[in-house]
């Protein structure tokens, strides 16, 4: 809450600041704070209708109805204010009216927003989503968009423009099975540097199709038990690529960039004799041998794994400097082998899975000389809750003396 504060002469100093000032205190409040200093004086009475950003929460307000009338009276208070933020936590179980929202948040992106998050509360994934205006679709001031568990609608693609995007999360955000969605809507964001997808559970989507000659950081991710879309990534200039908990049947890489930070973790249900499918593997692993830094799973390791057994042989990881890896007794003993593709390897963090004692942890001569050949190698296990201080110790000794 601000407070106003007055010398020995009663002045109050805070009402003497100028307009500009004061509301930019108040941006840096939420909405409902804002509101409530509106008591203060008649200075502040309308003041909070001068503040480009609203912060609101549904569950602030007894019904839709009275959330309404509080929007229009924003949105009509000053129609040459340009709205730099929009955040909203929506509860769709609270009084929805599909066409109420629709136009509600069609005047906030009309006052020419800088940044819009909608958060919509959802208590089991297959309730009913909001759904997002088409005017968002091509608001030129747009630069931050934050969206969870809201549907979007196919627009006409001449209709989409999003010239000033930089940043977009779309967290289960459900374009109900229409692949074209997703991709124009990339690809209308000319200077987009940062996209997080993840996956909506209840979703018909065939593929993640992500083209950006732009875009720098992405970030792919699901919460679903089944078979996830597939994907397509074509980016030059990607700096950093995370695929996290992704079960599709097929990931084709086309471009990143040439010494990108990457983190793998996806299971394929491949049949290691259908030539469709190593050859998919095959191209997957030559597009993420060009990472500088690669952080990979169990899971991640088994593929790499599988395919070395079937092809016996790997691409080379020329540029790989750093190796974060996951891994549990089945890829042990095969480890020199994908160390050996990676020429130009200094530090190597290995994290053991699936090792309840020291005795079954057998290195042998050439994963010792492997191991050796790295400028830094690091090692840890994950350890049960019975494992003691000492019993670390002695693994860590143990590794020091067999691996140089």
């Amino acid at each position: 809450m601000v407070r106003t504060k007055t010398n020995g002469s009663g002045i109050d100093r805070l009402s003497d600041l100028p307009e500009h000032l004061s509301c930019r205190i108040l941006s840096h409040l939420s909405t409902k704070d804002s509101v409530r200093t509106s008591v203060l004086s008649k200075h502040w009475r309308n003041l909070w209708l001068h503040v480009p950003a609203l912060d609101l929460d549904t569950i602030d307000f007894p019904n839709n109805l009275v959330f309404k009338e509080f929007i229009d009276r924003f949105v009509e208070f000053d129609k040459e204010l340009d709205l730099k933020r929009f955040e909203l936590f929506y509860d769709v179980n609270h009084d929805h009216s599909f066409d109420e929202f629709l136009w509600m948040i069609d005047d906030v992106v009309k006052r020419r927003v800088g940044r819009v998050t909608v958060i919509n509360n959802v208590y089991v994934v297959d309730e009913t989503l909001v759904t997002m205006p088409l005017s968002l679709y091509s608001c030129a001031t747009l630069v931050n968009l934050d969206l969870s568990f809201v549907a979007m609608n196919k627009p006409q693609s001449e209709l989409v423009s999003l010239p000033c995007v930089k940043t977009m999360c779309l967290d289960a955000v459900k374009f109900d099975g229409d692949d074209s969605i997703l991709e124009t809507l990339i690809s209308s964001c000319s200077v987009l540097d940062d996209l997080t997808v993840i996956a909506h559970p209840g979703d018909y989507a065939q593929v993640v199709c992500v083209r950006s000659r732009s875009l720098k950081s992405f970030t792919l991710e699901s919460e679903s038990q089944y078979q996830d879309p597939n994907v397509v990534i074509d980016c030059p200039r990607l700096e950093y690529m995370s695929v996290r908990e992704y079960q599709p049947a097929s990931i084709v890489v086309h471009s990143i960039g040439p010494y990108a930070k990457v983190n793998i973790d996806v299971m394929f249900e491949v049949d290691y004799e259908d030539p469709l499918a190593i050859t998919m593997i095959r191209s997957f692993l030559i597009a993420i041998s060009k990472a500088r830094e690669m952080t990979i799973s169990t899971r991640t390791s088994e593929l790499i794994d599988g395919y070395h057994l079937k092809v016996k042989e790997l691409p080379k990881f020329s540029n790989l400097s750093r190796l974060d890896a996951l891994l549990d007794n089945s890829f042990w003993d095969r480890l020199p082998g994908f160390l050996g593709c990676c020429i130009n390897l200094n530090s190597l963090l290995l994290k053991l899975d699936g090792h309840s004692e020291i005795e079954e942890i057998k290195v042998s001569p050439l994963l010792q000389d492997a191991l050796s050949a790295r400028g830094f190698v690091q090692l840890k296990t994950i350890l049960s809750v019975t494992k003691t201080s000492s019993e670390m110790r002695k693994l860590a000794a143990y590794f020091v003396k067999k691996s140089g």
